[in-house]
């Protein structure tokens, strides 16, 4: 029977992925030449306002701006009837396309997906629920802090909406999805994911030993959960591509609203770099869930955040992240995603970086974020991206 649930959590993967390929549109446009994206807060354009921020994009040379529109507080930076408002009055989203339209910059609308305080404030139901902890006898507990089950159908239904809206009320040029994944191997044990699982013959109970001996035996091993995953162990390896099964619905359930109301909007998401690289994929799908197989078949183009300085690794890192997503996307375009903070991240070290990720074959760069770019990180993208013209 565990045979079975595992073989139905791969079958609906491939059925799905497969579906997704034979429909996915390619990204409009023959420039060959790299983009150079910025993710922008909604914030900042409230704060610095648009036409200033405007010339600062003209300036850069910037191609696209991934801007936020719900965040992990769950409230709207656009004209929402569905959501609270981050600002009463304010509306970034069309502030942006207004001055961004007329420079030929695109303009895509970011949405997290599985953190939203306002809805889960509302919704309790949709909350994520924690493996346990000491502190709860090592039995599942909810989270209060806007974190949601990403397998909730509410939250997905109340996302799908939002997408719908912002689609009919302005001209967008993407959707843009973070988040789009598990936070951790720890989530979700919620009541309705133990019956999911129960009722795919999955063994709850033993998945839960494993991931206790991996993170709080004494001595913990923490590597086992990763390798009775590698090796196949039927009840982690079901539970695992459950979960995997689970974002790539969603992701797909999202592509589908968009192909319905303007199929040349471009679809895309950030990622995570584990997964990008061979060795990490262990770890990537059993704490995220995501897999870079199936954004291959899912996005327009893809951003892994190889933010290399958070990950304590040289700049030649980020190549080495570019080069393994190219290659498990297939001809998907890479968005190198690049930190532009913290002090640390120098002229010298966000210029290596995109050199690392334009040479490895990536289509552009992602800079995290508008907001924290500075002049000599300016300079750097600059210098860069005139060389590679």
């Amino acid at each position: 029977m565990l045979r079975n649930a595992r073989l139905v959590c791969c079958c609906l993967i491939a059925c799905m992925a497969f579906a997704l390929c034979a429909s996915r549109p390619t990204v409009a446009g023959a420039d060959q030449r790299p983009k150079l994206a910025v993710w922008m807060w909604g914030s900042t354009v409230r704060s610095q306002g648009a036409e200033a921020i405007a010339g600062k994009l003209a300036e850069g040379n910037v191609t696209d701006v991934i801007l936020l529109v719900r965040g992990t507080s769950g409230k709207a930076e656009y004209a929402s009837a569905l959501a609270p408002p981050a600002e009463a009055g304010k509306d970034a989203l069309g502030d942006m396309i207004a001055v961004c339209r007329p420079l030929g910059i695109r303009v895509h609308a970011w949405f997290v997906f599985n953190q939203d305080k306002a809805y889960t404030d509302v919704h309790p139901e949709a909350r994520v629920w924690h493996h346990g902890k000491a502190n709860t006898e090592f039995k599942p507990y909810e989270i209060d802090d806007g974190r949601v089950c990403p397998a909730s159908p509410s939250h997905l239904e109340y996302t799908n909406a939002m997408i719908r809206e912002v689609m009919e009320r302005y001209h967008v040029d993407g959707i843009h999805l973070d988040y789009i994944r598990y936070g951790h191997m720890v989530y979700c044990f919620c009541p309705a994911h133990i019956q999911k699982a129960s009722e795919l013959g999955i063994n709850v109970d033993r998945v839960r030993e494993v991931m206790f001996e991996t993170l709080y035996a004494n001595p913990a091993n923490p590597n086992r959960f990763f390798e009775a995953y590698a090796t196949g162990e039927k009840d982690v390896a079901a539970w695992v591509n459950m979960r995997r099964a689970e974002i790539l619905e969603a992701a797909a359930s999202m592509r589908a609203v968009v192909e319905s109301i303007d199929p040349s909007v471009a679809f895309s998401a950030s990622l995570m770099p584990e997964g990008a690289i061979d060795e990490t994929v262990p770890f990537a799908m059993c704490h995220y869930a995501q897999s870079y197989e199936d954004a291959g078949k899912l996005y327009d183009f893809v951003c892994p955040m190889a933010y290399h300085i958070d990950y304590s690794k040289p700049a030649a890192w980020v190549g080495d992240v570019a080069r393994g997503a190219a290659r498990a996307v297939g001809g998907v375009p890479v968005y190198i995603g690049l930190q532009a903070y913290p002090d640390k991240c120098t002229y010298d070290e966000l210029k290596a970086a995109a050199l690392a990720g334009l040479d490895a074959g990536a289509a552009g760069v992602a800079l995290f974020r508008f907001g924290t770019m500075t002049e000599p990180r300016w300079a750097a993208i600059k210098d860069v991206m005139e060389g590679a013209k």
